[in-house]
């Protein structure tokens, strides 16, 4: 940003030497009755770009699909826990087997998640809440 001072320094030195500093008239537009075109402030779509097309592209969208979703399955119709389609998984048999496998962030220990840690609470376990540390 320029401050007041060099502004007014910048004016003086214009207001002392006019012969370095030429006024240039504004040219003259083309066609005096035509209006110009206003641009867009929105961005443009593919679809409205005027450059053709390449040859050897697809008409796939761009729109990359979610690697865990089942082709014709809603997320929440069926159990992820195993695959079954007529319950979810908060009602899943398996529940119980697959709540064994988890490892706790806390105490890393198998069979509970740290939600539910008896050691929760404990002031004598120093905090680790990931994988990596």
């Amino acid at each position: 940003m320029v401050s007041e001072r060099q502004r007014l320094a910048r004016k003086q030195y214009k207001e002392a030497h006019p012969e370095l500093f030429p006024k240039s008239e504004p040219t003259p537009p083309n066609d005096p009755n035509k209006k110009k075109k206003k641009k867009s402030k929105f961005k443009r779509k593919k679809a409205d770009t005027k450059e053709p097309k390449p040859p050897n592209r697809h008409n796939k969208s761009i729109h990359r699909k979610h690697p865990l979703r089942v082709p014709g399955m809603k997320p929440g119709e069926s159990c992820f826990i195993c695959k079954a389609q007529d319950h979810i998984a908060k009602h899943c048999p398996q529940k119980a087997q697959w709540e064994k496998n988890k490892i706790c962030l806390l105490c890393r220990h198998r069979g509970h998640s740290l939600k539910n840690c008896p050691y929760r609470n404990d002031e004598s376990m120093d905090k680790k809440l990931c994988y990596n540390c």
